[in-house]
């Protein structure tokens, strides 16, 4: 009994963690008057660094006209630690250098004023990060496209994500964040081990990124 209201607890915060509500997020904020700047990988140093198909959303709530310096957005998110810790985690060894004219170079970045042009924007990419002004920042679902891993609907993969969010809210841990998830999936894996010792661990391990 206690497995099957753990698994089924799991997949109601997968839906509660879907696209359409995450993508709410940005939504609000049109809905609000905020302009947001839409840019993706493949404008992060041509020739030097591979796209991964990850687009990336900028917004600071002030800003509700379009004839604001992008930079009044982007000008100090190349030094946030936060950012910086984005782009390290999918972008290994890229030079700050690039990192610091992919935010500053208005070129890089669109305007998306309307839910037309933020669905059509969201359907092209993996993922998306959402980012405020002062480093703050959301990973939008994945997109569609990506194919759901049945594990997660395994008792397995119900109780490692059970105890997985729960590490991560005693820890203060941003799952979203490679090496914060690694952490937390490391502890949540012990604790794990612990109390169902007759899981098949070896199959968590092995599907360890369908939780990130």
């Amino acid at each position: 009994m206690k497995k099957d209201i753990i698994l089924e607890e799991y997949k109601r915060m997968q839906k509660l963690a879907g696209i359409q509500i995450n993508e709410n997020q940005a939504s609000n904020l049109i809905d609000d008057g905020v302009i947001l700047y839409a840019s993706d990988d493949s404008k992060l140093a041509p020739g030097f660094v591979d796209p991964k198909e990850i687009g990336f959303i900028v917004y600071n709530t002030a800003i509700k006209d379009t004839s604001k310096s992008i930079l009044s957005v982007t000008g100090n998110l190349s030094k946030n630690k936060k950012v910086i810790d984005i782009f390290s985690d999918n972008y290994p060894n890229t030079d700050s250098n690039y990192i610091k004219t992919f935010f500053t170079n208005p070129k890089n970045w669109k305007t998306i004023t309307s839910e037309d042009s933020l669905d059509s924007f969201m359907s092209k990419y993996n993922k998306v990060y959402l980012i405020s002004h002062d480093g703050e920042s959301t990973k939008l679902e994945e997109s569609l496209n990506e194919e759901f891993n049945p594990f997660l609907d395994t008792i397995e993969g119900g109780y490692m994500g059970e105890y997985l969010n729960d590490v991560a809210d005693e820890e203060d841990l941003d799952l979203s964040y490679r090496i914060e998830f690694d952490q937390a999936f490391n502890m949540a894996l012990k604790r794990l081990k612990k109390d169902e010792p007759k899981l098949d661990f070896n199959a968590i391990n092995t599907n360890r990124n369908s939780f990130f």
